[in-house]
């Protein structure tokens, strides 16, 4: 039962960083993701990290495949952007 509520909590981490990522990549709304940013630089990454360990401890199957796979797609798109935003 506690493994189903870890696989919802990395799919609520995984909403809460794609979305805002996925918004402003297409130019139409920034500010989730300006609101991510606003607490710290590297806060969407410890989300995204928190989703992949949430991910690995909750269900199996097709689902923790693709909440991992996906949790580290955004924890990668961001550690990208974070480390572009720090050299500017």
């Amino acid at each position: 039962m506690y493994k189903k509520c870890f696989s919802w909590i990395s799919a609520g981490l995984l909403l809460l960083t794609m979305l805002p990522l996925t918004l402003a990549a297409i130019h139409w709304f920034h500010k989730p993701l300006e609101l991510l940013l606003v607490f710290h630089l590297h806060f969407p990454c410890v989300l995204s990290g928190l989703g992949v360990v949430a991910a690995l401890i909750g269900a199996k199957g097709d689902i923790k495949f693709n909440l991992v796979l996906f949790n580290l797609l955004t924890l990668c798109l961001y550690l990208i952007f974070s480390t572009g935003l720090h050299f500017l």
